[in-house]
């Protein structure tokens, strides 16, 4: 568990700006909040589902469209995940249905065509699910692959798909031409605005959320390093839209008296404005 400490009404604003959609106190069992899931209907009928609840739980259930009948509507398939007996397959960790529930709070629709790609492979589709004040669900369309193609470029929307394909590899989703291309890694330093980094020096902090920041001093040979790293290194999706008062890294660049601007790294995530992101050194 993250050891962040956090302001008490700082805690309680951000839980209830986060978790108040999926009314996670009030409601009296678990709904689901991520479902992807397969069916063929080329070649024969086969059918693959799998979902996350708001407790964190994984369940599938696989079988066939025309003993299960698995329906076209949105609402009618979540009434079905409800409804149906499905096998439990796993339980996320509290950190990381923190940081989905996040993404899914923030997902935003998109109205990017979807279009054809294959003939008899069959379709898969995956939606994020929130819930209103009165336990209206909402579900977006996150990415679809198979006979069409469609993705949602939403960053949290991306994220979310990946983490579908990760949790529930037994459902199939097609990738390349016949799938969502996903989130296209980009230069940490472009992704951040700094520009040219030829010249540049650093200055490191560390970040206490009661404290406030206090400098880390480095060496020419660790502003070097700090330097290679970032110019190496390459954004590659969103985790969470989660945001913290400290426990994190800032390095400050600079040209001279030019300043070029800043990354800050959490627990080995970028942290930007709207949440986290990982990152990986390119080899």
């Amino acid at each position: 568990m993250r050891k962040t400490v956090i302001p008490a009404f700082l805690l309680l604003t951000f839980l209830f700006s986060v978790l108040l959609p999926f009314s996670a106190c009030a409601e009296a069992s678990p709904r689901p909040i991520l479902y992807t899931y397969y069916l063929q209907m080329g070649w024969g009928d086969r059918l693959e589902i799998a979902y996350l609840d708001s407790d964190g739980n994984l369940w599938a259930l696989d079988g066939y469209e025309s003993t299960l009948h698995w329906p076209y509507k949105t609402e009618e398939q979540l009434q079905f995940l409800a409804e149906n007996s499905f096998e439990n397959i796993g339980r996320l960790k509290f950190d990381d249905l923190f940081d989905l529930k996040s993404l899914v709070n923030a997902v935003q629709e998109s109205d990017e065509p979807s279009y054809p790609a294959a003939c008899d492979a069959g379709t898969e589709e995956t939606y994020a699910v929130r819930y209103d004040r009165d336990g209206n669900a909402e579900a977006i369309l996150l990415g679809m692959s198979g006979d069409d193609v469609f993705e949602n470029t939403d960053p949290n929307a991306q994220g979310l798909y990946l983490a579908a394909r990760r949790l529930f590899p037994g459902v199939i989703a097609y990738g390349g031409s016949m799938g969502p291309a996903g989130f296209v890694p980009k230069d940490l330093v472009g992704f951040c605005g700094l520009g040219s980094l030829s010249g540049a020096t650093v200055r490191a902090s560390y970040n206490d959320c009661e404290s406030g920041p206090s400098e880390i001093p480095l060496s020419r040979e660790q502003q070097k390093q700090i330097l290679d790293t970032v110019r190496s290194t390459v954004v590659t999706g969103k985790v969470s839209t989660c945001v913290t008062t400290g426990g994190f890294r800032s390095y400050d660049f600079f040209r001279g008296d030019q300043y070029l601007g800043c990354i800050n790294i959490y627990n080995d995530l970028l942290y930007c404005s709207d949440g986290m992101y990982s990152i990986e050194r390119k080899n």
